[in-house]
């Protein structure tokens, strides 16, 4: 085994183990790596899934799901969602979004992937998502969007804010829209704590995030779920 020169500085009896060490390891160039999606989504795990119901100025419903998803803050409550740009451009959810400046979190219960999932595909954007994946909807009570009636945990947003994010060769690549909360909807099945400080009881709510791959996690009893985008 060869021995660097800044190896040689440390004690001979412990130089050995540490360039063992060192070549456990391998480190990878975020500027030249090809597959950062996939190095990404497989680092950053589990991610919260956030199946976001939004709604066009022309009053065309949107569903999909997107675990670039995250909790900023409580005070405000405040959350976002990167959305990235596809082939074609803006996504519907980011065009209703930035048009009407409202949509609804709806957190993702094992119960209901396969309908999540299935609003992935990329219809025109006047094809209503949730009726092709065959789910309902309830009223909210502040803002003009709808919440799914299968999640048991939605949460009403108002766009605080945005960010655009342009890569290395100046195209724009991703929006970050940063959501204030002003209604949390919990189904009494899953709500626990007191009526002062509630919370989410995760045992019940038995909520599922996205791992590498095509994989959710966990789901059930703690096992994963591959499945392929529409």
């Amino acid at each position: 085994m060869s021995i660097s020169s800044d190896d040689k500085e440390e004690s001979i009896e412990g130089s050995c183990t540490i360039e063992e060490e060192k070549n456990n390891w391998v480190s990878i160039d975020a500027k030249t790596c090809k597959g950062l999606y996939g190095l990404g989504i497989s680092a950053v795990a589990p991610r919260p899934v956030a199946v976001i119901t939004s709604k066009s100025k022309a009053g065309i419903l949107n569903c999909a799901p997107f675990s670039y998803t995250g909790l900023m803050s409580h005070d405000p409550p405040l959350v976002c969602h990167s959305i990235c740009l596809s082939r074609k451009g803006k996504k519907d959810s980011l065009v209703n979004i930035e048009e009407t400046k409202e949509w609804v979190y709806n957190v993702l219960s094992d119960t209901w992937i396969s309908e999540a999932n299935a609003c992935a595909e990329e219809f025109e954007a006047d094809i209503n998502e949730l009726e092709k994946a065959g789910l309902d909807t309830i009223a909210s009570e502040q803002i003009d969007v709808p919440r799914v009636k299968q999640a048991l945990v939605s949460m009403e947003c108002e766009l605080e804010s945005k960010k655009e994010v342009y890569n290395d060769d100046g195209n724009h690549t991703t929006t970050i829209v940063f959501g204030r909360i002003v209604k949390y909807h919990i189904h009494k099945s899953v709500l626990g704590g007191t009526e002062e400080r509630p919370i989410v009881d995760l045992e019940k709510a038995r909520l599922v995030g996205r791992v590498g791959g095509v994989t959710y996690w966990p789901a059930g009893e703690g096992k994963a779920i591959s499945m392929k985008r529409p």
